[in-house]
């Protein structure tokens, strides 16, 4: 007998798809500000895991060139209480002048949470410690209690004229950093200006605080003999019923799940007994069989490095690429997310248009991007953007 459980926390949970024609052109120093799957990337700047799935044959034909245009992305663990962040040679060339993300130790919805994102510092503080504080904040759902006003987030711009050291504001920051929220915390510190190995240098402001460099080396996994769907495009227009729409995209948004949780389930040679499983890939008698690799990276990484991972995969799978008509995914989950209604991260899968060669599609005004072009990339594609919202993480 199958058995359906109750599951309240997955009702609060949504999905936001976005069915897109990539750009013929996309400049790589400046990808467009308002279209999706570029605007997915830019909403999230704290992550924590970024992977690429994609077929063998593609990541062989592109792994040199992946290789020598993308540096891993790092990140630094130091301790430090938030006080130094507002003091001396930090504040001045990391906040004022420069550009960089901090989060720290601890969870949103428990307990005192900061991060500090375009020069915003961002304190999520219980009743006890805001009231302490002397701040001025809004309360925020934390998971309990719906209309009891448990937290309060405090958001400062540090980057404006009036925070600086003699000004009333800034001073009663100081104070709060002082005498209250003093204590030395963990924190993952980005900086998004310089090099990621900008510790080596002895002069940056943050070895005062003996940072800890992470470097995100990828883990490569493969994996043999997986049945894949077909991405259809051509047969989904405006008037296909949104029923059909959510249901054949939601279906490769699952399996592109349980590829990434290295589930038998999608294998050729899986025999599960239906009673235990009652997963199976969408029409198999469509579905082709291909080994698939594995791409996956963890630490505080930043939108500025996605952005340029996704743009130079298009580049090295677009229209001069031997692999033109192939495919792939990118998934990224999202950091210090909201404990209700947070923002959970996305999932982009690009496939060639209508599986015509890239070439046809592209208009002949456009000129060719020659190799080694930086100038940006021609490409007729189209992606699947999925974005997540409201997994709890309390």
């Amino acid at each position: 007998m199958l058995v359906d459980f109750e599951d309240n926390a997955s009702r609060r949970e949504k999905c936001y798809t976005t069915i897109t024609q990539l750009p013929a052109f996309i400049d790589p120093k400046q990808p467009p500000a308002s279209k999706s799957p570029f605007t997915a990337i830019k909403s999230h700047p704290f992550i924590h895991t970024v992977e690429v799935i994609l077929p063998e044959e593609t990541y062989a034909s592109i792994k040199s060139s992946l290789n020598t245009k993308i540096k891993n992305p790092s990140c630094a663990r130091v301790f430090m209480p938030l006080s130094a962040l507002i003091e001396g040679d930090f504040f001045n060339a990391y906040i004022k002048t420069g550009n960089i993300l901090m989060i720290s130790e601890g969870r949103p919805g428990l307990g005192d949470f900061f991060k500090l994102h375009d020069g915003i510092l961002s304190l999520e503080l219980g009743k006890e410690s805001f009231e302490r504080t002397g701040l001025t904040g809004q309360p925020v759902r934390s998971g309990g209690r719906k209309h009891a006003k448990e937290r309060y987030l405090v958001e400062i711009n540090l980057r404006l004229p009036s925070m600086l050291h003699g000004k009333k504001g800034f001073e009663r920051i100081v104070w709060a950093f002082e005498n209250v929220l003093n204590q030395s915390v963990s924190w993952l510190f980005c900086d998004l200006n310089f090099d990621p190995t900008i510790v080596h240098d002895d002069k940056a402001p943050i070895n005062a605080h003996h940072p800890q460099e992470i470097n995100c080396e990828p883990a490569h996994t493969s994996y043999e003999d997986i049945l894949v769907p077909e991405f259809q495009f051509e047969n989904l227009t405006e008037s296909t019923p949104q029923e059909d729409l959510q249901d054949h995209y939601g279906r490769i948004s699952e399996w592109l799940a349980m590829v990434s949780l290295a589930s038998p389930r999608v294998s050729a040679r899986d025999s599960v007994d239906p009673y235990l499983s009652r997963y199976a890939v969408e029409n198999v008698e469509e579905t082709s069989i291909s080994n698939i690799v594995s791409l996956k990276w963890h630490g505080l990484i930043n939108s500025q490095w996605i952005m340029q991972l996704l743009i130079c995969l298009l580049r090295e799978t677009g229209a001069n690429s031997p692999t033109s008509l192939s495919w792939f995914s990118l998934s990224a989950a999202a950091s210090g997310r909201n404990a209700v209604e947070g923002k959970d991260g996305y999932s982009i899968l690009t496939v060639a248009a209508s599986g015509r060669p890239v070439n046809d599609e592209v208009s002949p005004s456009l000129p060719a991007v020659q190799e080694g072009d930086s100038r940006g990339l021609r490409t007729a594609r189209k992606s699947i953007c999925w974005e997540f919202v409201g997994a709890s993480v309390v």
